[in-house]
């Protein structure tokens, strides 16, 4: 659905994408994730034809977006992470002016306006004021503003910025369903738990560059098959001699503190090593497990250079 080669954007003295490539495919959901500066942004508004690369290509159901980007707009739906509503507007009324830009007919509009605020949620708030909606509502109608005219592929920028976890989940619902619809979706996001519930592809960026991109499935089971991941758990007063300890062995990846347990990486599968070596300094070990490799493991190790 999306092939993007090659593509470097500058902003003056800012590199914002390397020789990027990344490849959506039809029908998937992908989910563009990377820490604040590593070009999710910018990589969207390239394929939402909004900005154009300095090199590199762009292709969207085929079509080069380059060439043809009126054509391009016709298939896809991007909804930017900020908001802009002029004062006054009813939700009826903002929804009705963007249908009108899509040329629809005044009868397609209104019944495409009340298939799609069912759809997200929003279905008996027609008369509410814009400006007045909670930030989950905001966020509900800006989507429903970027399906008015039913795309195949929708751009999706931070859609659960500043949502509490009721309206996240509500979000991520919504989400699924389009998902079952055959729609290819990309989604930029912080939340990783968000992105590793609905979506099956990930492609994980860091200065600019895809450093791994393929499904979460697969780069998980391949991870926990490489790096062993192990939470253990030690009395509170040993925790930062433990991880001391832990982290002064070659094996050991990457040692984070998370809450009461120390969060371990290791380039051995097997723990041996890591409970011998607190054993031998004396430290009570009450509780150890392995665990299998999540998102937030595989975008730690990518965005901090670890291999294995």
């Amino acid at each position: 659905m999306v092939e993007l080669t090659g593509l470097w954007k500058r902003f003056g003295a800012l590199v914002a994408l390397r020789d990027l490539s990344v490849t959506v495919t039809k029908g998937s959901t992908l989910g563009l994730v990377g820490p604040n500066g590593s070009g999710k942004t910018t990589l969207l508004k390239l394929v939402a034809t909004m900005s154009k690369p300095d090199t590199g290509g762009i292709r969207v159901d085929g079509m080069d977006a380059l060439a043809v980007p009126s054509k391009v707009r016709r298939i896809l739906g991007y909804m930017p992470a900020e908001f802009g509503c002029p004062e006054g507007l009813t939700i009826l009324e903002y929804l009705d002016y963007f249908a009108a830009l899509h040329l629809m007919s005044t009868t397609t509009r209104r019944q495409r306006i009340i298939d799609i605020m069912a759809l997200t949620d929003l279905a008996g708030r027609e008369d509410v004021v814009v400006r007045t909606l909670s930030t989950g509502n905001r966020q509900r109608l800006l989507l429903a503003k970027t399906l008015l005219h039913d795309p195949d592929l929708l751009l999706l920028d931070e859609p659960a910025s500043g949502l509490d976890p009721r309206a996240r989940a509500e979000l991520r619902g919504i989400l699924s369903e389009l998902a079952t619809m055959g729609k290819t979706i990309v989604i930029s996001s912080h939340i990783l738990a968000d992105i590793e519930s609905i979506c099956t592809e990930v492609c994980i960026l860091e200065q600019g560059r895809s450093v791994l991109q393929g499904g979460i499935k697969e780069l998980e089971n391949q991870r926990t098959a490489t790096v062993g991941v192990f939470r253990i758990r030690v009395p509170t007063e040993a925790m930062d001699t433990a991880a001391k300890v832990l982290e002064g062995l070659s094996d050991v990846a990457r040692c984070t503190r998370d809450g009461a347990e120390l969060k371990v990486a290791s380039h051995s599968t097997s723990g041996n090593a890591l409970l011998g070596a607190l054993i031998e300094r004396d430290i009570e070990v009450l509780e150890m497990r392995r665990k299998e490799t999540d998102l937030e493991d595989l975008f730690l190790e990518s965005t901090e250079g670890i291999t294995s």
